[in-house]
C-alpha cells in the first residue's frame, strides 16, 4: 500500500489549470506572504527605521513629512508609512502595532502577486500566470526582505504595475495606460523622482524598438496614463505646499531639482557593477533557468517580441540601478520581475535534463534544510542530541524553548504538503520549479514558526529597551546622545518615547544622561566627569553595545 501511494501521481503540472492545483497555489502563496509577518518585534535595520517613523505618525505627528524621532526623515517618501499607519488604527489594538504595520509588507507583496501574474497572462498565456509567481517565490534574495517593514516593496509593486502596462495595453490601451500610470506614481511615493528615469524612458523605448508592444490606441493609452499618475505625483507636493511649507522647504530640492539637473540622479556612493555580480545567486533559480534557455535555443527565443522586451527591460533597469542607487541587495529587487517572467516563458522549452537537475537539487537542499530545522527543533524540545543543544546553547546561552502548539501543527502540515507535491506529481519542468518553490515555503515557514522565538531572542531589542527603560529615572529630563544610529533612534522613540539631544547636530545640553551607542569590539573611554549608570547588548549581536552614562555626582 505504501508503495502505491508513492507512485499515485496525480498531479500533472503542465499549465492547466484543476481545483487541486489552485487550491495549492494559494496555499504556497498565502503560507509564504504570511510566515513571518507576525510575532516578532522590529529587526534591525529598515523594520526599526520604519517602525519609528510610523510611530511618529500614530503619535500626532506629520502624514505628509515623514519624521524619526522627532528629525525630518527625507530618504524616502510617505507611502508606506501611510499604509502601516493605516493597518495599525485599523487593527484597534488587537495585536502589537509592529505586527499591524508589517502586515503592509504582506499587502504590497499581495499586489506585486497580482500584477506578475497579469503580466504573464498577457505576455505568454493563461498557463504562465500562476508560473511566473512561483518563480518569484522561489528567488532566494527575495524572502527575508518580502517580510520586513521596507518601503522597497512598494517601488516594486509600482514596477511590477508598470511593466504590466505595455502588454495589456497591446489589446486594452486604457487599462494598460491606467496601470503604467498608477505604477508610476506608486513608485514615485516610495522613491521620489528616481520614478522618473525607471519608467518614463521604458515607455518610449518599447514601442519604439518592439512595434509588437505599440498600443492600438496610442491617445487613449497617454491619457490613462496621466490620470493613473497625475493624483499620486501631484496630490502629495501640493498638500506639503499648502499645509506643511516648512516639511516642503526640505522637500523640494530632492523632488524638483533632479528634473532640472539630471545628473543628480547619479548616486555618489554607486557601483554600476553591483547588479550584475549580484544577481546571479540573488535570483536563483530565475538566473541560471534564463541562461540555459538561451544558450539552448536563443536565436529561436529572441525573435519573440516578448523575449525582447523583457531583456531591454532587465538590461535597463540594471544600468539605472548600478548608476542611479547604492550598492544594496533591496534595490535589486525590481530585476526579479523580468527574470521570473523570462522564465514562465521559457521553461518548457529547456532540456529535460537540466530540469531534472534543478528538480533533484531542489528536493535535496530544502529536503537537508527542512530535516535540519526539524532536527534542531527536536533537540530544543527533548534535550537530544546533545551535539545540537551545546551548539544552541553556545549562540544564546540564556535562551529557554517552550513548545507552541499552533505553529508545529501548521509547520507539519505544510511539511506533509511539500512531501505529497513530490510523491504525487508527474516529473516535469514544472514541477521542478513547483517542488522549489514549495520546498522555499516549508524551509522559511519552519524557520518563522518553529525557530522564531529563537531568531527572536538573537535579533530583538526587547530585552534591551526594557533593561534600559529600569535604568532610566522616573525624572529623567533630557538625555543627551552620541553614535545612536536610525534603527536605534526609532526603537527608542517607539519602546520608550524617547527621543534625544543628539551631538551629532551640534547639540551640547547639559544633561543629565548620556546615551552612546558604541562598537562592541573597542572598549568606550568614559570621560572625566561621567560614570557608568547601564549597558546593554542583544545577544546575538557582538558589534554594538549602547551605554547609558550620568554625570558624576546625580
Amino acid at each position: 500500500m505504501a508503495q502505491g501511494w508513492l507512485t499515485d501521481r496525480t498531479l500533472n503540472f503542465d499549465g492547466t489549470s484543476s481545483p487541486l492545483k489552485v487550491l495549492l497555489f494559494l496555499l504556497i502563496c498565502f503560507s509564504w506572504i504570511l510566515a513571518g509577518l507576525t510575532g516578532h518585534t522590529p529587526w534591525k535595520y529598515d523594520e526599526a527605521v520604519s517602525q519609528g517613523i510610523i510611530h511618529g505618525m500614530i503619535r500626532g505627528g506629520s502624514w505628509l513629512a515623514p519624521t524619526l524621532a522627532g528629525e525630518p526623515y527625507l530618504s524616502h517618501p510617505p507611502i508606506y508609512y501611510w499604509v502601516g499607519a493605516s493597518l495599525i488604527r485599523a487593527s484597534a489594538d488587537i495585536i502589537p502595532h509592529h505586527d499591524a504595520a508589517r502586515l503592509a509588507s504582506g499587502l504590497f507583496m499581495a499586489a506585486t502577486f497580482w500584477a506578475l501574474a497579469l503580466t504573464a497572462r498577457h505576455l505568454y498565456g493563461q498557463h504562465a500566470s500562476r508560473l511566473a509567481v512561483l518563480v518569484l517565490i522561489g528567488c532566494v534574495g527575495l524572502v527575508i526582505r518580502a517580510h520586513e517593514m521596507s518601503s522597497s516593496l512598494v517601488w516594486m509593486t509600482g514596477m511590477t504595475w508598470l511593466l504590466a502596462a505595455l502588454p495589456v495595453g497591446r489589446t486594452l490601451s486604457g487599462r494598460g495606460g491606467w496601470l503604467g500610470g498608477t505604477g508610476l506614481g506608486i513608485v514615485f511615493l516610495a522613491q521620489g523622482t528616481l520614478a522618473f528615469p525607471l519608467l518614463l524612458p521604458l515607455l518610449l523605448l518599447t514601442p519604439a524598438l518592439i512595434p509588437e508592444f505599440r498600443p492600438p490606441h496610442p491617445t487613449r493609452f497617454v491619457v490613462a496614463f496621466l490620470l493613473g499618475a497625475l493624483p499620486s505625483v501631484a496630490i502629495w507636493p501640493t498638500l506639503m505646499i499648502l499645509r506643511e511649507p516648512a516639511a516642503w522647504a526640505l522637500w523640494k530640492p530632492l523632488l524638483l531639482t533632479p528634473l532640472l539637473h539630471p545628473q543628480l540622479w547619479i548616486a555618489p556612493d554607486r557601483h554600476p557593477w553591483f547588479p550584475w555580480t549580484t544577481i546571479i545567486w540573488f535570483a536563483w533559480p530565475a538566473t541560471p533557468l534564463v541562461l540555459g534557455a538561451f544558450w539552448h535555443d536563443g536565436n529561436t527565443l529572441w525573435k519573440r517580441p516578448q523575449t525582447r522586451f523583457l531583456v531591454l527591460v532587465f538590461l535597463y533597469w540594471a544600468l539605472i540601478l548600478g548608476f542611479c542607487t547604492p550598492a544594496r541587495e533591496d534595490n535589486l529587487l525590481p530585476l526579479l520581475l523580468p527574470l521570473a517572467l523570462l522564465v514562465s516563458g521559457t521553461l518548457d522549452l529547456l532540456r529535460r535534463g537540466a530540469t531534472s537537475a534543478l528538480d533533484w537539487f531542489g528536493m535535496l537542499t530544502f529536503g537537508l534544510l527542512t530535516l535540519l530545522l526539524w532536527l534542531g527543533w527536536i533537540a530544543q524540545m527533548t534535550g537530544w542530541p546533545t551535539s545540537i543543544v551545546h551548539y544552541l546553547n553556545a549562540q544564546l546561552p540564556d535562551f529557554h524553548p517552550h513548545f507552541q502548539g499552533w505553529p508545529f501543527t501548521f509547520s507539519l502540515f505544510l511539511t506533509l504538503v511539500w512531501a505529497f507535491t513530490i510523491f504525487h506529481s508527474h516529473p516535469s519542468a514544472r514541477r521542478a520549479m513547483m517542488n522549489w518553490s514549495v520546498g522555499m515555503t516549508v524551509s522559511w515557514m519552519l524557520t518563522m514558526s518553529l525557530w522564531l522565538p529563537y531568531v527572536e531572542a538573537s535579533r530583538s531589542y526587547e530585552g534591551v529597551m526594557i533593561s534600559l527603560h529600569q535604568a532610566l529615572p522616573h525624572t529623567h529630563g533630557c538625555v543627551m546622545s552620541s553614535g545612536l544610529g536610525e534603527p536605534q533612534r526609532g526603537l527608542l522613540y517607539y519602546d520608550l518615547d524617547l527621543i534625544t539631544e543628539r551631538q551629532e547636530l551640534g547639540s551640547h545640553p547639559h544633561c543629565a544622561l548620556w546615551l552612546v551607542q558604541s562598537n562592541g569590539q573597542t572598549p568606550f573611554l568614559i570621560p572625566l566627569g561621567w560614570h557608568l549608570r547601564w549597558s546593554g547588548t542583544r545577544p546575538g549581536d557582538r558589534n554594538e553595545r549602547l551605554l547609558l552614562l550620568a554625570r558624576t555626582g546625580r
